[in-house]
């Protein structure tokens, strides 16, 4: 099974999207903690899951209220960006 990681853009998204959700509340930040580990096991088990992306070797994968792009790349499994639904699909640098 591929690792899946976290593009440094996701992990910056991640740090700033859970402190936010602090100021919540605890269940929010655990509710994110929790899809985003689901999302991580369901790509370690099928790398093919998502639908393909609009960017070439990418696929987007939703799971509520976020979406997840991601891609293949040297034998894992990189998440390239993560946002809620209501956003604006961003464009991909090609340091994600």
């Amino acid at each position: 099974m591929p690792g899946v990681i976290l593009a440094p853009r996701v992990r910056r998204w991640l740090n700033s999207e859970l402190s936010y959700l602090a100021d919540v509340g605890p269940t929010a930040v655990r509710r994110l903690r929790e899809r985003i580990g689901t999302v991580r096991r369901l790509l370690s088990e099928f790398p093919r899951l998502g639908a393909p992306g609009t960017a070439p070797g990418t696929r987007r994968l939703v799971v509520p209220p976020y979406v997840v792009l991601y891609r293949e790349k040297a034998g894992e499994i990189e998440i390239i960006d993560i946002r809620h639904s209501r956003q604006a699909e961003r464009p991909i640098p090609e340091e994600a």
